[in-house]
């Protein structure tokens, strides 16, 4: 198989390497993240694709990022040793995305068929996620296998890939079914878009809303009830943990699903965690 040009994964790695790409694959491995490898509990393998948020790089991938997701974004989620390295990666990883972005592709292509493959070897459901700190259109994305262009999500029609996404116009695609049948996405809340929450809603979207505290162990306090409210005030979706796994396609479809804060949104002054 031939894609974009390339025959292997390898070949893709070399090439990106000799444009001066130093990072070692794309997707992280499912046990690099805590929450997605509490994914492997229903029977799915699922591998994270961390890009640089939004202007890091020097390209801009969240395009409708506000203040407060950019200050609590999950890039500084996880073990701060290891952020300097994370940083550089990420960086360079975009950068690729960007500039190189035919073997960007074709290296990430042979990286899902990997997945697929150890997948079905340990009978599990092979997932992706995309964007784990990026929110950039994947489902618009081609690579060229064998001389045809394909849709990526289309050639990996046994893949069920998922995000979330700040962008209202893809939320409202897919409420209204019109993204790839194997991408789920899930609309992101942020202390600047309550109105286009509720086109959401009314779409018959999903939408992830970030809490200070716990507040499936130690309750909803009646300030987030009042915020919930204002979200919904038709009453058309009801509370669902998403730390649970990370895996929102098996959500429920009219849902609010609630996260709790983590990293440096613990500390969110903003509005786009909804505090205690």
């Amino acid at each position: 198989m031939i894609i974009n040009g390339f025959t292997s994964r390898a070949s893709a790695q070399r090439y990106l390497q000799k444009q001066g790409h130093k990072f070692n694959g794309l997707l992280s491995s499912p046990e690099s993240n805590p929450k997605v490898a509490k994914n492997g509990k229903l029977g799915v393998l699922a591998a994270p694709l961390h890009l640089a948020p939004s202007k890091l790089s020097g390209f801009n991938t969240c395009p409708k990022a506000s203040k407060g997701c950019i200050d609590a974004c999950l890039h500084t989620a996880g073990n701060p040793a290891y952020m300097e390295q994370k940083h550089k990666s990420r960086i360079d990883k975009t950068l690729a995305y960007f500039k190189q972005r035919d073997a960007f592709m074709a290296l990430l292509a042979f990286e899902i068929m990997a997945l697929e493959s150890k997948a079905k070897s340990l009978n599990m459901q092979p997932a992706i996620r995309l964007n784990a700190t990026s929110d950039l259109p994947f489902e618009l994305r081609t690579i060229n296998v064998d001389g045809v262009d394909v849709r990526l999500m289309d050639h990996f029609k046994d893949v069920q890939f998922y995000d979330y996404t700040a962008i209202t116009k893809r939320a409202v695609a897919w409420g209204r079914g019109d993204m790839p049948k194997n991408y789920h996405l899930t609309f992101s809340r942020k202390e600047n878009n309550d109105e286009d929450v509720r086109k959401v809603i009314s779409a018959g979207g999903n939408v992830a809303v970030v809490f200070g505290g716990n507040p499936f162990k130690d309750g909803f306090t009646n300030s987030q009830f009042a915020a919930i409210d204002a979200l919904d005030p038709i009453g058309r979706c009801v509370l669902y943990d998403g730390d649970v796994t990370d895996y929102r396609p098996e959500d429920p479809i009219g849902v609010i699903v609630a996260l709790k804060a983590k990293g440096d949104a613990k500390k969110d002054a903003s509005g786009f965690v909804i505090q205690r």
